[in-house]
């Protein structure tokens, strides 16, 4: 199982487009800032990361034409598909299908019109149009890990045959319901997500979209198109443990990132770094710590993670973090861990701190973990180790 990656879009409180967020990665900054979109007085955070304004999106999907979504989850989404189809003659075709992983979709439009449309479906119905997409199109829901597994979806299509180019995609707006939900959790924390931190306080929310063009290799060899990354592999698991906390020994996670190394056909010593799921509560980063320590067994594996620069875009998130794994193996550089400076002792990880260092390996493992027990793990590595 593996497929290309032949080009990335992005949308991120960072603003628009692949450069912008990796150069923001890069210095250690955080788009994390006060909320100006709903009303947040009185509750336990007033920040997220907000990506730029609907215009801004509108004007920079206006290059796929006359598609104009109604909801914002949509409008995100076609603004990285801009980026990502840039310069491709898009002809109708049956062997284009489009996966987009989201866990609210067009929420805002939920008791408008009780039972007349699928409000997950939204964005991926909006990006098949506008890329036209005759294959597959449909939408994944599966918490934090939507668009992971949107992926692996797109995997399978292109492995059975089914199609020749699949685009994947993550989407997800903040929304006023969502935030008051993760305030009565107790989830978010007063100020910017500091993962791994001994002195984080929980997570901060963040919305965005990415899309990846993920082909099959004779497909891109043919069209004379190099990858950026190719995915060897997709694992998945679930913990069967709590709907909202982690199982503590990261046993799920542990199991994923098996499969996933499995389906791709390597080892865990073939791996030299490892993209966390990184959202800055002390359940997730001490389970994840648990289930690095128990995969790698003392070796020096890099971790990256991006949530503090981006906040937690929930169902986008895996393909903002398969973006960025991309944009590492592309460049050789490991961006530093924003707002991390000192580990917490119990979530130990040789994470990057303070500044970039170069990638030392030609293989990532990225993993998500989700609401419900849900844990999903990528492979990924250079292209000149796949030819």
């Amino acid at each position: 199982m593996s497929a290309a990656i032949t080009s990335v879009g992005t949308v991120t409180g960072h603003g628009l487009g692949c450069a912008r967020l990796f150069a923001a990665l890069l210095e250690g900054r955080s788009a994390i800032g006060p909320v100006t979109r709903f009303p947040v007085d009185g509750l336990c955070s007033n920040l997220a990361a907000e990506a730029p304004a609907d215009e801004e999106l509108e004007s920079a999907a206006s290059s796929l034409g006359a598609v104009r979504p109604d909801d914002r989850a949509s409008r995100l989404l076609l603004a990285a598909a801009a980026e990502a189809l840039a310069g491709r003659e898009l002809e109708s075709s049956p062997r284009r299908g489009v996966v987009v992983g989201t866990t609210k979709g067009a929420f805002e439009h939920l008791g408008r019109s009780p039972g007349s449309d699928d409000l997950l479906g939204a964005p991926a119905r909006a990006l098949a149009r506008a890329a036209r997409a005759r294959g597959p199109s449909f939408a994944t829901s599966a918490a934090c890990t939507s668009s992971a597994v949107a992926l692996g979806e797109g995997l399978r299509l292109i492995e059975d045959g089914i199609c020749d180019e699949v685009l994947v995609g993550g989407t997800e707006a903040l929304h006023a319901f969502v935030y008051r939900g993760f305030h009565a959790l107790r989830a978010l924390s007063p100020r910017p997500a500091m993962p791994f931190d001994v002195e984080r306080a929980g997570l901060s929310l963040g919305e965005g979209a990415a899309v990846l063009v993920l082909e099959s290799l004779s497909h891109a060899r043919a069209h004379g198109r190099w990858p950026i990354a190719v995915v060897e592999g997709f694992g998945s698991s679930s913990d069967g443990y709590d709907q909202v906390a982690p199982e503590p020994g990261g046993r799920g996670l542990l199991e994923a990132s098996r499969r996933a190394l499995t389906a791709a056909g390597v080892t865990v010593h073939e791996v030299g770094g490892y993209h966390a799921h990184g959202t800055g509560t002390i359940q997730n980063d001490r389970m994840e710590a648990a289930a690095f320590a128990a995969l790698f067994s003392g070796r020096d594996v890099t971790v990256s993670a991006i949530k503090g620069s981006l906040g937690h875009t929930l169902g986008a998130g895996a393909a903002l973090d398969v973006a960025v794994c991309a944009l590492m193996l592309q460049r050789g550089t490991v961006p530093p861990v924003t707002n991390l400076r000192t580990l917490d002792p119990l979530a130990q990880l040789p994470a990057a701190i303070g500044a970039p260092c170069p990638l030392r390996s030609n293989r990532l493992l990225v993993a998500s973990a989700g609401f419900g027990g849900i844990n999903t793990a990528l492979v990924l590595r250079t292209p000149a180790a796949a030819t």
